[in-house]
């Protein structure tokens, strides 16, 4: 059941939130219409293996930042870098800059607020509080929608042979079933190493970070500013980690993470890179 609400959660998240990151995706890094499908797919063959390769290794990644830089190298090795919106990628880049910062200080903000509270409640009143998180993994998924489940609406609308850029609703759709199945193979097992490697997560610390989190993703999204929402919610965790005590916190993997995130960049620059070149050959 938990399964089910979590999916259509991000299901509305398109409908509620709107589809600007799908726009940004599909349009605001480059013309694929103009540029060819081919470039398209090299640039995400480019991530798939970035990512593939991380993940053999052990190194924690994010798909978005591999995306992106994906998509650049494809471009400049197919088309030119001329074809490349340098507007939309710097609205990428600072969006996700933004998501560790502004994600890390909601994250602290947020459990002073919740401490606060309930420390002024009595204990059944302050279980009740506590309850509320199901409401807050409710919003984590409407902002898991409205931007992770959009990058792949994007990607299927930039591949449509158009005139003009839009995003049909079966897009949408099809991005949703592609979210329940990532979910269903491995999207819990993921969300709960990466918290779990920072420090020991308890009901309050859970409130606070989803809330954290859920209001970044969200207010990035409806503004068009495409992040990653996995940098997001960890990036919220080490600030209630370090709110409640920063010694509790497992810096070095804080530390490891974050170089992660920073080396996945240049491997799929160069990923993107050389399956630009293969598909230059056909």
């Amino acid at each position: 059941m938990a399964y089910f609400a979590i999916v259509l959660s991000a299901g509305l998240g398109p409908v509620i939130v709107g589809t600007a990151v799908a726009r940004t995706i599909g349009a605001g890094i480059a013309d694929f219409h103009a540029t060819g499908p081919l470039t398209l797919v090299a640039a995400i063959a480019g991530a798939v293996v970035a990512v593939g390769i991380s993940y053999g290794a052990g190194v924690p990644t994010s798909l978005s930042v591999a995306l992106f830089s994906s998509m650049v190298g494809a471009l400049w090795v197919g088309p030119g870098l001329g074809a490349v919106h340098w507007a939309g990628i710097a609205k990428v880049g600072i969006s996700m800059a933004l998501s560790i910062v502004v994600g890390s200080f909601s994250g602290m903000v947020a459990y002073v607020l919740v401490v606060s509270l309930l420390v002024r409640l009595k204990r059944r009143a302050a279980q009740r509080v506590l309850s509320l998180q199901y409401v807050t993994v409710a919003l984590l998924a409407l902002g898991y929608g409205s931007n992770d489940l959009e990058k792949t609406a994007g990607l299927l609308a930039a591949g449509i042979p158009s005139a003009t850029f839009s995003v049909p609703l079966w897009t949408v759709a099809v991005a949703i079933i592609f979210f329940a199945a990532g979910m269903a193979i491995g999207g819990v097992r993921v969300a709960k190493t990466v918290g779990g490697k920072l420090f020991v997560i308890r009901p309050l610390h859970a409130l606070a970070f989803q809330l954290a989190s859920a209001s970044t993703v969200i207010g990035a999204a409806s503004l068009g500013g495409p992040l990653s929402t996995t940098e997001t919610s960890a990036s919220a965790i080490v600030g209630v980690g370090a709110a409640q005590n920063p010694r509790a916190l497992r810096w070095p993997v804080v530390r490891h993470i974050w170089l992660s995130w920073i080396a996945t960049a240049p491997l799929a620059l160069a990923a993107g890179a050389l399956a630009g070149f293969v598909v230059k050959l056909f």
